[in-house]
Protein backbone atom coordinates (compact mmCIF):
# COMPACT_ATOMS: atom_id res chain seq x y z
CA UNK A 1 0.00 0.00 0.00
CA UNK A 2 1.59 3.30 -1.01
CA UNK A 3 0.61 6.31 1.04
CA UNK A 4 0.80 10.04 0.57
CA UNK A 5 0.63 12.99 2.93
CA UNK A 6 -1.82 15.39 1.35
CA UNK A 7 -4.64 17.83 1.98
CA UNK A 8 -8.37 17.17 2.14
CA UNK A 9 -10.65 20.14 1.74
CA UNK A 10 -13.23 21.21 4.28
CA UNK A 11 -15.15 24.42 4.91
CA UNK A 12 -17.72 26.36 2.95
CA UNK A 13 -17.73 27.80 -0.54
CA UNK A 14 -14.99 30.45 -0.80
CA UNK A 15 -13.95 29.79 2.84
CA UNK A 16 -11.68 26.75 2.62
CA UNK A 17 -9.57 25.07 5.21
CA UNK A 18 -7.74 21.82 4.81
CA UNK A 19 -6.97 18.77 6.91
CA UNK A 20 -3.45 17.40 6.53
CA UNK A 21 -3.55 13.65 6.60
CA UNK A 22 -1.95 10.42 5.51
CA UNK A 23 -3.98 8.82 2.73
CA UNK A 24 -3.82 5.67 0.69
CA UNK A 25 -3.03 6.80 -2.86
CA UNK A 26 -6.27 5.31 -4.15
CA UNK A 27 -8.63 7.26 -1.89
CA UNK A 28 -10.53 10.25 -3.19
CA UNK A 29 -9.55 13.81 -2.29
CA UNK A 30 -11.88 14.17 0.68
CA UNK A 31 -11.80 10.49 1.64
CA UNK A 32 -11.04 8.94 4.98
CA UNK A 33 -7.38 9.33 6.04
CA UNK A 34 -5.23 6.63 7.54
CA UNK A 35 -4.16 9.20 10.12
CA UNK A 36 -4.89 12.90 10.61
CA UNK A 37 -1.74 15.00 11.16
CA UNK A 38 -3.09 18.52 11.47
CA UNK A 39 -4.76 21.31 9.52
CA UNK A 40 -3.98 24.20 7.20
CA UNK A 41 -6.12 27.35 7.12
CA UNK A 42 -4.93 29.63 4.30
CA UNK A 43 -7.19 32.49 5.43
CA UNK A 44 -6.06 32.60 9.07
CA UNK A 45 -3.43 35.06 10.22
CA UNK A 46 -3.10 33.75 13.79
CA UNK A 47 -2.30 30.08 13.24
CA UNK A 48 -2.48 29.01 9.59
CA UNK A 49 -0.86 25.60 10.19
CA UNK A 50 -0.99 23.13 13.04
CA UNK A 51 0.91 19.94 12.41
CA UNK A 52 2.13 16.97 14.46
CA UNK A 53 5.75 16.99 13.25
CA UNK A 54 6.75 13.78 15.03
CA UNK A 55 4.03 11.78 13.26
CA UNK A 56 4.89 13.48 9.96
CA UNK A 57 8.54 12.43 10.41
CA UNK A 58 7.41 8.90 11.16
CA UNK A 59 5.30 8.64 8.00
CA UNK A 60 8.06 10.19 5.89
CA UNK A 61 10.54 7.69 7.30
CA UNK A 62 8.36 4.73 6.28
CA UNK A 63 7.99 6.01 2.71
CA UNK A 64 4.97 8.32 2.57
CA UNK A 65 5.38 10.92 -0.15
CA UNK A 66 4.11 14.46 0.49
CA UNK A 67 2.18 16.38 -2.15
CA UNK A 68 3.74 19.60 -3.45
CA UNK A 69 1.64 21.79 -1.14
CA UNK A 70 2.31 19.65 1.91
CA UNK A 71 6.03 19.61 1.06
CA UNK A 72 6.01 23.42 1.13
CA UNK A 73 4.14 23.39 4.46
CA UNK A 74 6.61 20.90 5.93
CA UNK A 75 9.51 23.02 4.73
CA UNK A 76 7.92 26.06 6.41
CA UNK A 77 7.59 24.08 9.65
CA UNK A 78 11.31 23.28 9.65
CA UNK A 79 11.43 19.80 8.09
CA UNK A 80 14.14 19.59 5.47
CA UNK A 81 13.43 18.03 2.09
CA UNK A 82 16.34 15.63 2.63
CA UNK A 83 14.20 13.95 5.30
CA UNK A 84 11.74 12.63 2.74
CA UNK A 85 13.58 12.51 -0.58
CA UNK A 86 15.20 9.13 -1.12
CA UNK A 87 18.91 9.23 -1.81
CA UNK A 88 19.79 8.04 -5.29
CA UNK A 89 21.99 5.01 -5.41
CA UNK A 90 24.88 5.07 -7.80
CA UNK A 91 24.53 2.52 -10.52
CA UNK A 92 27.61 0.41 -11.03
CA UNK A 93 28.97 0.76 -14.54
CA UNK A 94 29.54 -2.44 -16.44
CA UNK A 95 32.54 -2.64 -18.75
CA UNK A 96 31.51 -1.86 -22.31
CA UNK A 97 31.42 -4.78 -24.72
CA UNK A 98 33.97 -4.56 -27.52
CA UNK A 99 32.47 -3.84 -30.90
CA UNK A 100 33.93 -5.33 -34.08
CA UNK A 101 35.99 -2.87 -36.11
CA UNK A 102 33.85 -1.54 -38.95
CA UNK A 103 36.46 0.64 -40.65
CA UNK A 104 38.45 -2.15 -42.32
CA UNK A 105 39.34 -1.93 -46.00
CA UNK A 106 36.94 -3.72 -48.33
CA UNK A 107 34.01 -3.60 -45.87
CA UNK A 108 30.91 -1.90 -47.23
CA UNK A 109 29.24 0.65 -45.04
CA UNK A 110 25.57 -0.02 -44.67
CA UNK A 111 23.22 2.82 -45.50
CA UNK A 112 20.15 3.34 -43.45
CA UNK A 113 16.91 3.00 -45.36
CA UNK A 114 15.65 6.48 -45.95
CA UNK A 115 12.97 8.32 -47.82
CA UNK A 116 12.72 7.62 -51.51
CA UNK A 117 13.93 10.36 -53.81
CA UNK A 118 11.24 12.01 -55.83
CA UNK A 119 11.66 11.53 -59.51
CA UNK A 120 10.67 13.91 -62.23
CA UNK A 121 7.93 11.46 -63.17
CA UNK A 122 6.30 11.56 -59.75
CA UNK A 123 6.32 15.36 -59.75
CA UNK A 124 4.51 15.44 -63.08
CA UNK A 125 1.95 12.90 -61.89
CA UNK A 126 1.27 15.01 -58.79
CA UNK A 127 0.68 18.12 -60.87
CA UNK A 128 -1.72 16.25 -63.16
CA UNK A 129 -3.67 14.95 -60.20
CA UNK A 130 -4.00 18.47 -58.79
CA UNK A 131 -5.24 19.86 -62.10
CA UNK A 132 -7.90 17.23 -62.52
CA UNK A 133 -9.04 17.38 -58.86
CA UNK A 134 -9.52 21.16 -58.84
Amino acid sequence: MSVAIRLSRAGRVHLPYYHIGVFNNRTRRDGRPVEQLGFYDPRSEKEPVRLDLERARHWLSVGAKPSATVAAILKGQGLKSEDWTPKKKRAEKKPAAKKPAAGKAGAKSEKKPGRKARTANSKVRGEKARRTAG
